[in-house]
């Protein structure tokens, strides 16, 4: 099972704790200081909005992360659906309202890029 681009062994099935992923994402980077911004785009790449995504929380440090360990190349990093929506998941479990409507629109079937500065 693959969680935010981790490997977890298959005998815990599609049931892995968040509490594990929150450690493997947390793992290796520190994502003080930095600023995480997505831009959101329809499929004809139209640009909708930009999103800062709020320091401190779980989703600011997985889209560290994902930006740092991708194998996607640019200044903008496309993510993938499964990633943003595994993302989305975890962070409105433990980050609550902080990215409530960050979240809301994780969940939906446009395109996201991220770039870290």
């Amino acid at each position: 099972m693959f969680v935010c681009g981790y490997h977890f062994p298959a005998s815990e099935g599609n049931d892995v704790s968040f509490d594990k992923v929150i450690e493997k994402v947390k793992e290796g980077i520190d994502p003080t200081g930095k600023t995480v911004t997505l831009t959101s785009e329809t499929r004809e790449g139209a640009q909708l909005e930009t999103i800062e995504v709020p320091a401190g929380t779980f989703a600011h440090t997985a889209f560290v992360d994902y930006y740092e360990n991708t194998e996607v190349q640019g200044e903008f990093r496309m993510i993938y659906y499964t990633n943003k929506y595994q993302i989305s998941e975890i962070s409105k479990s433990v980050d609550g309202d902080v990215t409530k409507d960050l979240c809301k629109k994780l969940d939906d079937m446009n395109l996201y890029r991220v770039k870290v500065s």
